[in-house]
């Protein structure tokens, strides 16, 4: 690695907030050969939308070295960057992170990926709170739309935010397909949900930064899982 690249990574800043609608994030990823990408591009698939740092990731990937696939879509670059740098440096061959603006990649990529989608995740992302900024909030219909489509079936759908307004929009977009999806608890009764259909824990075993961190300031989680089902 030269050393430019090593001091970006050394001195990583980002921005925390980015606007997906600028002309230049409109522009969808390149597809990667997978069979280069991953050492078996057939094993089932987990995307996480806004992987942020990758640690999340990267964990699952080392607990599932030989079962399962992770791709990460992290719309900073140089997080991206950084996330694939550690992987080279771990030498997991089962994850790999791309930038994009998942709200015009998603279908692109995933629609071109030789094994089954069997999950995908959206774990804390911008809340991007002002109304006439809503549009920008990751989860939109055309995005949800291209999830359900693509996802095998049995796959699962894990959406999470500390902030409950952005919660409950991307819980009423998924609910709009209620006949593809169920919630996880009429099909795992041993998932504990709260009265309003929140799932009480991390079912992935392993927690987020931000999760870890609104955690740590006292914030609640509120978590929805959803399945897959043929109706």
């Amino acid at each position: 690695m030269n050393n430019t690249i090593s001091q970006d990574i050394g001195n990583l800043r980002i921005r925390p907030h980015v606007n997906p609608l600028r002309r230049a994030l409109m522009i969808p990823a390149e597809v990667p050969n997978w069979k280069e990408v991953f050492r078996d591009a057939t094993l089932p698939l987990m995307v996480d939308i806004g992987s942020g740092s990758g640690r999340f990731l990267m964990w699952l990937a080392k607990r599932n070295s030989s079962s399962k696939n992770f791709l990460g879509l992290e719309i900073r670059p140089k997080l991206v960057t950084r996330a694939e740098y550690w992987v080279n440096e771990l030498g997991l061959k089962n994850v790999h992170f791309i930038s994009t603006n998942a709200m015009v990649s998603f279908q692109r990529l995933v629609s071109t990926y030789p094994g089954p989608l069997m999950l995908v995740s959206i774990l804390c992302p911008d809340p991007h709170f002002k109304k006439k900024h809503h549009k920008r909030r990751v989860v939109q219909k055309p995005l949800v739309e291209s999830i359900v489509n693509n996802l095998a079936h049995g796959g699962q759908i894990f959406i999470q935010s500390d902030v409950l307004d952005v919660a409950v929009d991307m819980r009423n977009y998924f609910d709009d397909v209620s006949n593809k999806l169920v919630h996880i608890d009429s099909v795992d009764p041993s998932l504990p949900c709260d009265g309003d259909g929140w799932v009480l824990n991390n079912p992935m075993g392993i927690r987020t930064e931000r999760e870890i961190h609104a955690e740590f300031e006292g914030c609640k989680i509120y978590r929805r899982v959803y399945q897959k089902v043929q109706h």
